[in-house]
C-alpha cells in the first residue's frame, strides 16, 4: 500500500500599513499545487501562489516547521509564483501559507517600526541563573530578530540573529551584565533593519 500524505493549503495575506494605507486591497490572491494536494509519500509537488498587482514581495512557508520559508520577489508583471517541494514527507507536509507585502526599500532604509525588548523574569540576575530577552513587535511582517549587545552595535559588532524572538541566556555570568538592544527585519532582505527597541539593561551579581 502506498503511504499518502496530505499537503493542507492556506492563505494569509499581510500588507504593510504604511504602504497600503488609504489605498484600496488587491483582489484575493489563491494557492494550488500540483499534481494534488493528496500525494504519496516522498514524491514532489509544486505549490503555486497567484501575485496580486502591487505586491513587491512574497513568501510560502510551513505553518507549523519553523525556519520552512521560501520567498520570492516578483518581477515586473509577474501573476503566478511557483515553489518545487522535491521530495515530500509527513514531515513537512501539512498546512502553508503565501504571505504578501508591499513595501518599497531604500538603501538605508530602517523602517518606521520599533520592537519591544523585554527580560523574564528581570533585568537583577544572579550568576548562575538564566534570562529570557524577548524582541517583539506586533506584526507578522518579521521573521529575523536581531540582539545587540551595544546600543551603538553595528551589522557585525555584537549581534546575533535568528527566526524566533526569545533568546535565551543560560547560564547567565557576570559577563553578561550590560545594555542590550533589538531590531526586526526579513530573511530575504536581512540587510534592512528596524528602529532599535529602546534599550534593557541587565544587572549580574555574583551568587
Amino acid at each position: 500500500m502506498v503511504s499518502e500524505v496530505t499537503l493542507l493549503l492556506g492563505l494569509v495575506i499581510f500588507l504593510d500599513q504604511r504602504t497600503w494605507a488609504h489605498k484600496e486591497l488587491s483582489p484575493k490572491p489563491s494557492i494550488w499545487a500540483v499534481p494534488s494536494t493528496m500525494i504519496p509519500h516522498g514524491s514532489s509537488v509544486t505549490i503555486f501562489c497567484s501575485i496580486p498587482p502591487g505586491v513587491t514581495g512574497l513568501r510560502l512557508h510551513h505553518v507549523q516547521l519553523t525556519g520552512s520559508v521560501y520567498d520570492r520577489n516578483p518581477q515586473g508583471a509577474q501573476k503566478v509564483a511557483e515553489f518545487f517541494l522535491r521530495t515530500v514527507t509527513k514531515i513537512n507536509a501539512g498546512i502553508y501559507h503565501c504571505d504578501y507585502w508591499k513595501h518599497e526599500f531604500s538603501g538605508q532604509d530602517a523602517y518606521n517600526n520599533k520592537p519591544s525588548l523585554t527580560a523574564h523574569p528581570g533585568v537583577q540576575l544572579t550568576s548562575g541563573g538564566n534570562v529570557t530577552l524577548v524582541c517583539d513587535i506586533p506584526s507578522y511582517y518579521y521573521d529575523l530578530f536581531i540582539l545587540c549587545r551595544d546600543r551603538r552595535a553595528s551589522l557585525s559588532q555584537d549581534c546575533s540573529n535568528q527566526t524566533h524572538k526569545t533568546f535565551l541566556i543560560s547560564p547567565v555570568s557576570l559577563s553578561h551584565g550590560g545594555t542590550y538592544v533589538c531590531y526586526v527585519s526579513t530573511v530575504f532582505n536581512r540587510h534592512v533593519w528596524s528602529l532599535p527597541s529602546d534599550p534593557v539593561e541587565l544587572s549580574v551579581t555574583g551568587e
